[in-house]
Parts: C-alpha cells; structure tokens; sequence
C-alpha cells in the first residue's frame, strides 16, 4: 500500500536519522516512501533523564512542523520518547520503534530477551519495557564509549552475537535490540544466530498493518493557551480543539 512517513529523530545526530531512513527504504515496499528530519536541539544521543526530556519537546517541534502531508510517524529514538503525547495531538498513527520491536520479539507468546547500548541508559530502557508491560528473561548492556563508538553499529556485531547467546542461555526465545542508530543489525546478525532478533524496522510494518489507525490518540482540549513556543507547536497542541 502507498504509503508517506516521517520518520522523527528528536536527538540531533543527522547520521541517526539518515541511518533509520536508509535502512527502512531498503526493507519497505517501493510505494512506500520516508522523510527524515532531525532534532535542532538537545543531545547528540540522548542517554539520560534530562536528555530524554528535552528530547519530548523536540519530538513535539519536530512534528508540528513536519508531519503535514505525511500519513504515519515513525519516533525514531529507542525510548519512544514523547509518544503517548504525540498520539494525544496528531490525527494520523504514531508507532515507537522499541514498541514495534518489544510487540514483534513477543508474537506468539515467545519469551524475549533484551539487546541495549549503554549501562547509564538502563533505567530509560526499563521505564520503556515497563510501559509496555515486558519482563525480559534478560536485559543486556552493550559498553559504549560515547557518542561516537554508539554510531559505529557494526564495531559491536561480536557483542551484541555474545549477548545473544547469552539471552538464549537464560532461557529467551527472541531477542530485540533496542537502538534508532543500529536499525538493521537485526537483519545482519540474524543469520548468525539460533533464534528470531528484532530491532526498531518493525516500525515499518506496525504503520503499514490494517490495525495501525487504532494507534491515533484522541484529541485532547488543553485548559488554557501556551506561551513562548512556535508558531506551529501551538497549533499543533491547540489546534485539533479549535
């Protein structure tokens, strides 16, 4: 089916974007096509709290700015940060990609292991399986080395294969690997390896599928006006209610 997406990557790493974008063109069907836009502020990689915060209110800015014209929004960021809000204020479906991923790796009631990349981000990664109701058989940190060694994905093939056998070990039945930056390790590594893995492309079919309108949120009428945000960010928060 023809199909537009955005894809939203609230960090402000252009190479993040365009890494999601190539990979999601490569496995998507021809009529499908993608626009990538990037955060214009905030962290390069959101990694903590404060990060992923701000990072919301990028995802926000981005969209009300963007998403005209399109009919699916991919978050592209591996805490599915500001979805909920997202879907509160826009017309059309809003898929995480970690929530694709988490929903894939659990078809068929398979018991799921859990990839990520840095130990500082852990608490960010459960409060994302603990939204989606996941209790992980495990929960893997990759070492990252900052921002630089995370988006050199392939550097952490042997890694993320270890940490797989390991999740097999401890009883998974599928592993996801969470990441906007890595998006296509899964298609790479799984060859490799003994059981199903799944990584953020799942997005991909969550908004092509027949059942994505249920992901549209409500329109929800704010109490009063806002102040000191853009032109577009204020209709798009006021402007489904007016």
């Amino acid at each position: 089916m023809a199909a537009r997406i955005l894809v939203v990557n609230p960090n402000t790493s252009p190479e993040v974007t365009e890494a999601y974008v190539t990979a999601a063109r490569a496995r998507a069907p021809q009529d499908v096509t993608f626009t990538g836009v990037t955060g214009r502020f905030g962290a390069r990689i959101v990694s903590t709290p404060a990060e992923n915060l701000i990072a919301g209110h990028s995802a926000l800015a981005l969209v009300a700015e963007h998403a005209a014209g399109h009919d699916a929004v991919i978050l592209a960021i591996s805490f599915d940060t500001g979805l909920a809000a997202l879907r509160s204020v826009l017309p059309m479906p809003v898929v995480g990609i970690t929530e694709a991923a988490l929903g894939a790796g659990l078809s068929g009631g398979r018991r799921l292991g859990v990839v990520f990349f840095g130990e500082v981000s852990r608490g960010l990664y459960r409060d994302v399986l603990n939204r989606n109701r996941v209790d992980p058989v495990g929960f893997v940190a990759i070492d990252v080395d900052g921002a630089s060694d995370y988006l050199s994905p392939a550097a952490k093939d042997q890694a993320v294969l270890k940490a797989c056998a390991d999740l097999k070990a401890q009883g998974a039945e599928a592993v996801v690997i969470c990441g906007a930056a890595i998006v296509g390790m899964a298609a790479r590594l799984g060859p490799q390896f003994s059981l199903p893995v799944f990584d953020g492309l799942e997005a991909i079919e969550a908004c092509l599928s027949p059942h994505v309108s249920s992901l549209a949120g409500p329109a929800r009428v704010p109490l009063g006006q806002s102040i000191g945000l853009s032109p577009a960010l204020t209709r798009l928060i006021h402007g489904r209610s007016e």
